[in-house]
């Protein structure tokens, strides 16, 4: 683009095709993808939430306030002996993956610290946003229930980022905003 040579959106993304992952690729990658920057979680669930809600013109947009709404781990980083069934390695592995992440008011956040899932599983239950909410209707969280919620958001993940770019529909334009 700098040199000149690529003047439009269409020609840009032709040479950018070898460089994108297909959308198959892309859902392979999110099934086990990890996100340690708490900024960059927030703003994936915020994307893949107003996707589940299907809407072009959303009545509730997920709010990106971390005083507000905070980054939850299901699993906590410290499960403070209230998660037995995992050991040390096993909460390494499953803390940072998309699929044990929410989102969730500071306040709730702060008041469920390291409790055990079924003390947590009603605050998720209750929540007004769609993916925090089926938290809350699992029955546990193992490492199995995480992996199976992440390849969910993977399946969510293809359709809010898409490799080939749609054009939105009519009233999918009034939405797009700058």
């Amino acid at each position: 683009m700098f040199a000149g040579t690529i003047e439009t959106a269409e020609k840009l993304q032709r040479n950018l095709s070898a460089l994108t992952p297909t959308d198959q690729e892309f859902q392979t990658a999110f099934e086990t993808a990890k996100v340690s920057n708490a900024r960059l979680a927030r703003y994936y669930l915020r994307s893949l939430e107003m996707s589940a809600k299907y809407e072009a013109e959303p009545w509730f947009v997920p709010q990106h306030d971390q005083l507000v709404i905070n980054l939850e781990h299901v699993l906590p980083r410290r499960p403070d002996g209230n998660w037995p069934g995992f050991s040390e390695e096993t909460v390494r592995q499953y803390t940072t993956r998309l699929g044990n992440l929410a989102l969730l008011r500071a306040s709730n956040n702060s008041d469920l610290k390291s409790k055990g899932f079924a003390a947590k599983r009603q605050t998720y239950k209750d929540s007004p946003y769609v993916l925090t909410s089926q938290i809350g209707d699992a029955d546990d969280w193992t490492p199995e229930t995480i992996a199976h919620r992440q390849k969910n958001l993977a399946s969510l993940a293809v359709k809010t980022w898409p490799a080939k770019l749609r054009q939105p529909n009519a009233s999918q334009r009034r939405s797009v905003s700058i």
